[in-house]
Parts: structure tokens; sequence; C-alpha cells
């Protein structure tokens, strides 16, 4: 058993932030929590003028990308190693990878990462249904995607993924494609019917949404959580507050888009201490993405990104987002932190953008740091094992240098990052 004397208690739960807490570890538990030193001859660890919370749980990741304008840019079995070391440094203890490939989780299980890692592996959608319009059917054929046309194959499918281990199940609800044309869709009884499926074997639903017209189908089927914040319109309040009313979350993943364009805006690409940390084939995609940015006419789609609408459609889709997000917030929604990394110019490195996004969003720090811990475990499930500093619960904790309230940008200053109560990374302690 060993103490932490915590300057700053942050539990994950929403509740407001203590000061002076003795937080205890026993084996891979939280055993105890008091507000003085309860026991002798134990090791304490003095984080007396530091930030104590829970390891950062990200709800919505892609090991296999890597960044840049498309899927998988020089994937290799050293980027994807590569990816997984980053994450292990960056303060997040628990993942949930959307959508990747049968092969995935054994892989995970050989390289051996310190953090924990939950797959969705397969997006169920309908024949013809998104991602169809730019996912290359060979990723289909490794169980990126799985198309059911019937009640019997979707019954097979989940319970397939079931038997893998999958930690929840996700689809798309989408019913245009990006240029604005109609795409094959969900009928109302297909989707119920895989939401009450899944929820039979015990998995949430987590939805790819991406346009406001498809979150009131979401919301009337029952889906758990919607993942993206809708960038095309203004969702209607009596949807948002069906969605609340059905204690539905969103995952908005808006640093994706706003890291876009200012990683464009701003060429990071030219900035050597950017291009450090990449590989090459990944500094080459983001070169030429800059350059055909820059070059490309409003009214035309930027080079090979996936995400094909014009520019000038493309540039709106941040504050689009914000908006969604903030009235999401304001009818009192429930909100996880995903960070749909890596893609464009996020990184598999600390979500300190879709942090700073969240909390000037209207979330408090506790509720920002709750969105990134408690509710994101909530998303697949796991909120009673993690998420949350509470007896009982699995020891997943990091330790700020810094105070949160002062400017939440100093959570990138990790000293101690503990999973299952052991140390995987410690300085200044």
């Amino acid at each position: 058993m060993y103490g932490i004397i915590c300057g700053k208690f942050i539990d994950g739960t929403g509740n407001k932030v203590k000061t002076n807490v003795c937080l205890y570890v026993d084996g891979d538990r939280i055993v105890n929590i008091s507000n003085k030193k309860l026991y002798k001859n134990i090791n304490y660890i003095d984080a007396s003028n530091m930030t104590v919370l829970p390891g950062l749980i990200d709800a919505h990741k892609h090991i296999l990308n890597c960044g840049g304008s498309g899927m998988g840019v020089g994937l290799s079995l050293r980027t994807i190693y590569s990816n997984l070391k980053k994450m292990q440094q960056s303060g997040v203890t628990s993942l949930l990878d959307l959508g990747s490939a049968y092969f995935l989780p054994p892989l995970e299980r050989l390289l051996n990462p310190k953090i924990r890692i939950f797959n969705a592996i397969s997006i169920i959608t309908c024949p013809g249904g998104y991602p169809a319009e730019y996912m290359p059917k060979k990723f289909y054929s490794l169980g990126a995607v799985t198309e059911c046309d019937s009640f019997e194959s979707i019954y097979t499918t989940v319970k397939k993924l079931y038997k893998k281990g999958v930690s929840c199940i996700k689809t798309a609800v989408v019913s245009k494609s990006f240029t604005g044309n109609p795409i094959n869709s969900w009928s109302i009884p297909m989707l119920k019917y895989l939401v009450d499926v899944s929820h039979s074997f015990g998995l949430k639903v987590c939805a790819h949404v991406t346009y406001a017209c498809d979150y009131e189908k979401s919301a009337i089927c029952g889906i758990d959580s919607v993942h993206h914040a809708a960038f095309d319109d203004i969702v209607k309040d009596d949807i948002l507050n069906l969605m609340v009313e059905k204690d539905m979350q969103l995952v908005p993943t808006i640093s994706l888009s706003h890291m876009m364009f200012a990683g464009l805006e701003e060429k990071w690409i030219y900035n050597s201490d950017f291009q450090s940390s990449l590989h090459n084939p990944l500094k080459k995609n983001l070169l030429k993405f800059t350059n055909d940015y820059f070059a490309c006419d409003d009214s035309a789609p930027i080079g090979d990104l996936f995400i094909n609408i014009p520019k000038k459609d493309f540039l709106k889709v941040p504050d689009m987002q914000f908006e969604n997000l903030k009235k999401f917030i304001r009818l009192g929604g429930n909100i996880a932190m995903g960070t749909d990394s890596a893609l464009g110019f996020t990184l598999h490195e600390t979500p300190i953008w879709e942090l700073k996004l969240l909390h000037s969003s209207g979330l408090s720090i506790e509720k920002t740091i709750s969105a990134a811990t408690y509710q994101s475990a909530k998303v697949f499930g796991k909120e009673n094992e993690l998420g949350s500093l509470s007896i009982g619960k699995k020891a997943d904790i990091i330790i700020i240098n810094g105070d949160l309230f002062a400017d939440i940008s100093n959570i990138v200053n990790i000293c101690a990052i503990i999973v299952d109560g052991k140390f995987i990374k410690r300085t200044d302690l």
C-alpha cells in the first residue's frame, strides 16, 4: 500500500475540487480516501503542491491512423508501436478504439501496451451505408466494416463481435454523402433492433453521426452515444432535449476540425518542432495537404482529404460544431471526450485541444475533467471500474505539476502516470 498527499483532488465525477486529500492505493485499487494520514509505515508520495485526478480516457480513438489527410498514412508495425508509446506518455490511461480490424486486439496484446485499450472493431452498417463513400472495400475484408441486410445478420454480427470481446458496438447513422446526395441508411426498425440486440449482450451502442438531420433517428432508436458534433447545421432544440431526456452522451470530437485548420493556416508542417515527431510518410502527406489547401479554389475539395466537400463549406465546420456543442451543454447534455485521433493534425498526444474546447464551451474545470474520465468510461460501460477516484475503483491516476484552475493547459505538465496502481511514468516526485 502507498498514499498520495494531494494538493488539489479532482475525483472525475464532476464534484467540486477538494484540497489536502490523502488517497490510498493497494494493489490495483483505490482503497481509501481521507482528509488526513490514516496509516503509519507506508510510503507517502508528496503531491501537496500538485493536482491529482483520474487517468484520462479517450472515448474515440483510431490506433491504426497516424494523422494526415487519409486513413493509415505510413501505417506499419513500427508506427502502431510508436502510436502506443506516445499514448502511454500522454496521460490517457484508457482508450476506446472505434473501428479498426480483427487483427488489432491480438496485435495490441502482442505489443503489450501499459494502458487499457477497449475495442469496437467493426462499424456495423447497412449495405452501401456509411462509410462506403470513402473507405476502400479491402478494409471491409479486414473487419473494419460489416454490412448487415437483415435482422438475422445483425444478430449474428453482434454475437460474433461479443465473442471477440468488444467493449461496445459502433454503427453509423448517416443519411447523405459529403456531397449532399442521399445514401443508404438504417431504417428505424433495423436500427432499433441493432440497439436492442447489442443491449441484450450488455454492449452499449456508439453512433457516428455527421449531419444534424440524423440526430433525431439516433435518439428515437435508443443510441447510447452520438459521436461528432454536427457540422452542417444547428441541431433543433427538441431533438437535443430528447437526447438529454434519454441520457444520451455526445462525444463531440471538435478538436479534429479546429486543429485541422490551425495546422493548415499556420503551416505547422514547416515548423521543425512539429516535424520532429513525424515519420517520413506523414511529413510528406501533411506537406502535400498543406500545399493543396492553399492552392485549391474555395469551391473545390481540399486535395485528397477523405471529407470530400468544398473548401468554403469545410471552413465553416469548426464554428458549427462548437455552436452545437455549446447548445447541448446549455440544455443539460452529458459530454464525453474523444479526439478521433489521429487524423489531420491531431496526433496521439495529450488531448489538450479537446479539453480546452470543452472548457471554453461552458463546462467547468471539474465537468471538463469528468468528460475526459467518468463520462468517457460510461460510453463503453466501464464507469463502475474506471474514470473516477473512488474507493474500489481501479487505481488509474495522473499527477499534474500545475493548477488546472489557473490554466487547463497545465494538464500537459504530467509528472506521474499510474495504471493499475503501478507507475508507468514518474518525474519530480
